[in-house]
């Protein structure tokens, strides 16, 4: 069993929208980047599967956050893959973000994107449930698509 499971169920053109499971039970929703055939660096996600679950330091987020961040390791093609903070893909290089709810918003640009809404109350939520966890070691995070 997965510590964190992330189901994709909305499937947009330029956006992943998930529910996020922690010990099998509905935690929050998350945005990523857009599936893709052929990987587009910093506009793809991460390809489904189960990868470990680990911590460092991220030079934009942890001093923010107080913290070394949620690391998704071993993907492969991909690197310094985080859980963190944001609302829309502008937000991210194919990280996860997490968001106690799914909207819209508009953008500096005008464009209305979707989003996941209050994101650091529900990251910060989902930090504190797993953290020693996965500081422990041996966890996993699993990507399914429905």
């Amino acid at each position: 069993m997965s510590l964190i499971k992330v189901e994709r169920f909305i499937h947009h053109p330029d956006c992943e929208i998930s529910r996020v499971y922690v010990r099998d039970q509905f935690f929050c929703y998350a945005i990523e980047d857009a599936s893709r055939t052929t990987k587009i660096k910093g506009e793809t996600c991460i390809p489904l599967g189960t990868y470990d679950l680990g911590t460092r330091f991220s030079p934009h987020f942890s001093p923010k956050l107080g913290h070394d961040m949620m690391w998704v390791k071993n993907v492969p093609n991909y690197e310094f893959i985080l859980i963190h903070t944001g609302n829309t893909i502008t937000d991210t290089e194919g990280c996860l973000i997490v968001g106690k709810t799914i909207g819209t918003l508009k953008g500096n640009d005008g464009v209305v994107r979707d989003a996941v809404l209050t994101s650091k109350p529900i990251y910060m939520e989902l930090y504190a449930s797993v953290i020693e966890d996965v500081k422990k070691g041996g966890q996993k995070i699993e990507y399914t698509s429905v």
